[in-house]
């Protein structure tokens, strides 16, 4: 019996050094999830979130908003967001990605990924030019790929 709970324990130590054991880590680790209510204002753009493959995905809306006092918001609303380590969020110029080893292009990292579900927001920096902003991007530093995407209209 205490032979079997050893191989089972060196068993687990193992996998979670593979990656297996970091894609299960990620699984029953997500970042989590929230329902803000969002700040009301004008949406000046917008998009879905599309998946490259079945590990790397998203969906749900994205939206920059100038709120009412002149500040500008990337909201997300009933986003789900595949789970992953080191995720960043992105404003890039590329209006699309071919693959999760496309390159982010030009573009604003806005910061760390606070929730991969749910309804929530992130500021944009004023000094932002919209006009070179044509997607949202989900981008995963550590391993350097696209983890999602929502192009903008």
């Amino acid at each position: 019996m205490k032979r079997k709970i050893i191989i089972i324990v060196l068993s687990v130590i193992i996998l979670a050094g593979t990656g297996t054991g970091l894609g299960l880590y990620f699984w029953l680790n997500p970042l989590g999830g929230v329902n803000e209510q969002l700040e009301p204002g004008t949406v000046l753009s917008d998009g879905n979130f599309v998946a490259i493959d079945t590990s790397h995905w998203g969906t749900g809306k994205v939206q920059i908003v100038q709120l009412v006092n002149g500040s500008l918001q990337l909201q997300f609303d009933r986003v789900e967001i595949a789970n992953g380590p080191d995720l960043y969020v992105y404003l890039s110029n590329k209006t699309s990605f071919t693959g999760i080893a496309d390159s982010p292009g030009p573009y604003v990292d806005l910061g760390q990924l606070p929730y991969n579900e749910g309804r929530f927001s992130m500021d944009i920096p004023g000094s932002t030019n919209l006009t070179e902003v044509n997607s949202v991007l989900i981008w995963c530093l550590a391993f350097t790929v696209v983890f999602t995407y929502a192009s903008l209209s």
